[in-house]
């Protein structure tokens, strides 16, 4: 059953009002600095956000990033196999890629194949992730068309450790540990984490029913200096290595490696009302592919980059923001581009004043992207406070993607070759955000409108050779629908999405995105045990943009978990992934595993 757009947003402002009438037992106070690069109540930015916390991780017991975001309203994820295999990630309809991935600060996409290598990620070493959805490229720039995902790395006060050892389904074994060294006003966390698995098979290929294994291993360095009242100093560094098997047709004992790491300082500098940050880092990711143990391919991307901010407090209720962005990508590998780097300045300005309970707030951002052009972004938002637990908003803003170096310039051979004349994606987005809370938890609902155009495809002529052509673009319609709540042992976490994403064309629906997806969970505490249960739905949805394409089937997954507090230093946490064993794909030709457990033990110092 499909369903209408209007009706979903009346079902969900019927929600929030029956919402109103929960009793508040305690309040939630929540700062992001995504939404706008300065630091702001969660409540009061005008775009739709979501932080996931260390709580949260604790509580899902993720084994991949991609599973904590998948349960987020208006995120879809889908798979190709375990933890350690393919990953995409759609945002509000985007394309995978149309997602720009921060950690601390630092972009880590590749630059070869335009987007993020979730499956590289160590969820161990995480602290929280902020989520911002719709177009930021105003302030972040390229590839922010569906919206912004920072990850911020762990970081401990002084004399704090935590080790945590976890096994689970498929031979799976994990361990990670984290210190925190120095004194309140220089501190250094280290964190190490190690997880492997022997995986399962997640296709019934014949030929290909062996299980495919992973590994992955990392280790992160942070430190805060606090230099006087008015200065401080940051570090950020974080390394990752691993391994991932999978199956291939046309590749005998396909293996597939990568190298990733970064390393930032950053400067903060806060005189009256004036606060400047510089932020300069260094990166690189490595994938190899492998068969039979030898080395077929290598790419490899190093980015450097500077940020210069500064923010102005005018007055009580007005201020103005703006920065400069430089980078740097190059490219090498076992390919030979004919262009192998290029270089990237922006310039940006964003003001924001408030008229009694009238927030207004814009941003304009210039991009100069070497071998491809310029582009000019901006956001425009309106604001209304009704009350102190109840805004409403009007945002209108524009992103961009700029193409990947396969795009532009991947060297021709029989099969394909790039094309240096392809312009970049864009996008323009509206939304309506409503966002209520309690001091019990929120209430947050948005309805979006977004058309991109010149969206990249690889296309083949008549001879079947393949190069990518801006030829498509897409309509998109959709509600977002997140609830948190909280009242005596119970705790409620509620996100739902309708979504109509099409190609403007064809008016066949975008590949791999449900058009309605939920999750529920539901958490009791009761003395040392809290016990929880997650049910999560996904509509079918078509595995290709053909008219003849497959049809991947809906599906319902229940997960169940527990954590048990058996000293103040020493828990327990177990969880029960797909209780009734439900044969599901979100691609066609990948099966996802069926009942899997996990279980750790964490001791705190």
């Amino acid at each position: 059953m499909k369903h209408n757009i209007y009706t979903t947003t009346l079902i969900s402002l019927g929600l929030m009002t029956s919402f109103s009438a929960i009793s508040a037992t305690k309040d939630i106070e929540n700062i992001v600095v995504t939404a706008n690069r300065t630091q702001q109540d969660q409540f009061l930015a005008l775009s739709a956000t979501q932080i996931i916390d260390r709580e949260d991780i604790a509580a899902f017991q993720p084994l991949n990033v991609t599973d904590l975001l998948d349960k987020v309203a208006g995120i879809s994820v889908t798979k190709q196999g375990d933890a350690g295999q393919n990953t995409s990630v759609f945002t509000r309809g985007s394309n995978n890629g149309h997602t720009l991935i921060l950690i601390d600060g630092v972009r880590i996409s590749s630059a070869t194949l335009g987007s993020t290598s979730f499956e590289s990620l160590s969820v161990t070493q995480i602290e929280r992730i902020e989520v911002v959805k719709g177009p930021r490229a105003s302030l972040w720039g390229a590839d922010a068309v569906g919206g912004v995902i920072q990850i911020f790395t762990k970081k401990l006060e002084s004399g704090d450790a935590i080790v945590s050892v976890g096994f689970g389904s498929n031979d799976l074994k994990q361990v990670d540990a984290s210190v925190g060294l120095g004194n309140e006003d220089h501190s250094l966390t280290l964190s190490i984490a190690g997880q492997e698995s022997n995986g399962f098979s997640a296709t019934e290929t014949v030929g290909q029913e062996d299980n495919d294994g992973y590994d992955r291993y990392s280790f992160a360095l942070n430190g805060q200096s606090k230099i006087n009242d008015e200065l401080s100093l940051n570090l950020t560094s974080r390394w990752e290595k691993g391994n991932s098997e999978f199956d291939s047709t046309f590749t005998p004992e396909p293996e597939g490696e990568f190298e990733n790491f970064h390393v930032g300082v950053n400067a903060q500098l806060t005189q009256d009302n004036l606060y400047s940050e510089l932020s300069i880092a260094t990166s690189a990711n490595s994938s190899d592919s492998l068969s039979n143990g030898v080395k077929t391919s290598e790419f490899t991307t190093k980015r450097d980059q500077v940020n210069l901010l500064s923010s102005y407090q005018i007055a009580e209720q007005t201020s103005v923001t703006g920065g400069v962005d430089w980078y740097i990508e190059k490219v090498s590998g076992t390919t030979e581009y004919s262009v192998s780097e290029r270089e990237v300045l922006a310039g940006y300005v964003q003001g924001r004043h408030q008229v009694e309970d009238v927030f207004f707030e814009a941003a304009l951002r210039h991009d100069d992207i070497e071998k491809v052009g310029s582009e000019t972004t901006y956001n425009a938002a309106v604001g209304y406070q009704f009350s102190e637990t109840l805004i409403v908003s009007l945002s209108r803003a524009t992103g961009f993607k700029a193409p990947s170096f396969n795009d532009l310039f991947f060297p021709a051979d029989i099969f394909s070759a790039g094309n240096a004349d392809l312009l970049s994606e864009k996008s323009v987005s509206n939304e309506l955000l409503i966002r209520k809370k309690y001091s019990s938890g929120q209430f947050e609902v948005s309805v979006y409108q977004s058309d991109i155009t010149n969206l990249i495809i690889w296309l083949p002529d008549a001879n079947f050779f393949f190069s990518p052509i801006n030829v498509s673009n897409a309509e998109i319609d959709g509600v977002d629908v997140s609830w948190t709540m909280s009242r005596g042992p119970f705790n409620h976490v509620l996100a739902l999405s309708y979504l109509d994403a099409k190609d403007a064309s064809t008016n066949i629906e975008l590949p791999r995105r449900p058009d309605l997806t939920g999750n529920y969970t539901l958490t009791y505490q009761w003395d040392k045990l809290n016990v929880g249960g997650t049910v999560s739905y996904r509509d079918d949805s078509k595995d290709s943009a053909s008219p003849t394409s497959v049809t991947l089937d809906d599906y319902w997954l229940l997960d169940l978990s527990a954590n048990y507090d058996i000293t103040e230093q020493l828990s327990v946490t177990g969880k029960i992934n797909n209780v009734f064993d439900i044969k599901y794909s979100t691609a066609n030709g990948f099966e996802s595993d069926g009942t899997n457990f996990i279980v750790n033990m964490t001791y705190v110092f």
